[in-house]
């Protein structure tokens, strides 16, 4: 019986050591497998073999509620990942560190106003304060733009009358966060515009102010309102009269006396640089990026040419630009074609036709 017993043993013994391993090398294809333990995936749980030793392929599929947490989280803040935020950061913080060592301003030397953007901080809307830093931007001009459409009224009597055009608001939004400086320019004839304009902007709520080096600065902003009737022509256009092919155009250098802006009359200054002073703040007024333009991060500089004729009008506006920057010639002529009606060059005492270039640069800070 003991010889029976230990035989049935050593056969025991003999089976699990050469028959269980063979077993455990087979994979298993029941319905009723339980949930893959990421930390256990073998080849058996990736492979598995049908009848026809065909291999079948096992999706495993990877479920997290901590990652799906971050997700949320991440989205709810506006950060996709550590890597992608902190890329923008340092692209950000790099922007600043260069516009502050082209206008160098140092750290005891702020200015009380600022452009908008060239602060650390820029102004906010109250809904804006808690976005990132990188959306703070994008963030006060959606609710800037909202605030216009929500608010604008077109005047009833330009409407009828087919009055259009685009109005320039300039302004500052002082270190108490509110509006200041406004500066209106309005179209051609379209002085009601210009009212509508400025009713709006003065309109806009208290901004949280904008910073720069940690002190509390004001900061200028100035932006194009249009002012658009569907399917109607603007009535309120400038004619445009062009100088006939056989009148003599002269340059600036031989006139006895150039084409002058009131403001240098006014002060009997008949200087070119008085004139090109104007010039300047003329553009600048009515300037405005192309929005067509940044998107397609148009840069360069765009030379202007017109003449001024025998009666002080500005005709024959042409433009040259960078090579696939058409958008920038465009706004270049517009912004000549607003010159108001200037003092006519001379020539031994007689108006004459003068024709000027003038250099204008398109940047994307």
């Amino acid at each position: 019986m003991n010889k029976k017993l230990r035989f049935s043993t050593l056969l025991l013994l003999f089976y699990i050591a050469n028959v269980s391993p063979q077993s455990s090398q087979t994979c298993s294809n029941s319905v009723d497998d339980p949930v893959l333990d990421l930390n256990s995936i073998t080849k058996c749980s990736i492979d598995r073999k049908s009848d026809d030793n065909k291999v079948q392929k096992v999706t495993v599929q990877v479920t997290s509620r901590r990652r799906r947490v971050v997700r949320k989280r991440n989205k709810a803040t506006g950060l996709s990942s550590a890597n992608n935020y902190s890329h923008k950061l340092a692209s950000i913080k790099k922007k600043v560190n260069i516009v502050n060592s082209l206008v160098d301003i140092k750290k005891d030397e702020v200015p009380d106003v600022l452009p908008y953007d060239y602060v650390d901080q820029i102004p906010l809307f109250k809904s804006c304060e808690s976005a990132p830093i990188y959306e703070q931007d994008r963030c006060f001009k959606v609710k800037l733009r909202s605030h216009i459409k929500k608010n604008l009224k077109y005047p009833v009597s330009a409407y009828d009358r087919g009055i259009q055009g685009r109005v320039y608001a300039h302004f500052s939004i002082g270190k108490d966060g509110v509006i200041k400086d406004l500066k209106i320019v309005s179209p051609y004839k379209g002085d009601l515009l210009g009212k509508e304009a400025k009713r709006i902007i003065k309109k806009l709520p208290k901004f949280k102010p904008g910073e720069h080096n940690g002190n509390a600065v004001a900061v200028k902003y100035g932006l194009p309102i249009t002012f658009k009737i569907p399917g109607k022509k603007p009535t309120n256009i400038r004619k445009t009269n062009k100088i006939k092919s056989k009148e003599t155009i002269h340059s600036f250098s031989s006139l006895d006396q150039i084409p002058q802006f009131d403001s240098c009359k006014k002060t009997d200054d008949d200087s070119l640089t008085c004139f090109n002073t104007s010039l300047i703040q003329h553009i600048q007024s009515y300037f405005a990026y192309p929005e067509e333009a940044k998107m397609k991060n148009m840069q360069g500089n765009v030379i202007v040419n017109f003449v001024i004729n025998k009666k002080g009008n500005v005709v024959d506006i042409t433009a040259k630009g960078p090579e696939n920057a058409k958008i920038l010639e465009v706004a270049a002529v517009r912004f000549i074609e607003k010159l108001p009606k200037l003092k006519a060059g001379k020539i031994e005492g007689k108006t004459v036709n003068a024709s000027y270039s003038f250099p204008i640069n398109f940047t994307l800070n």
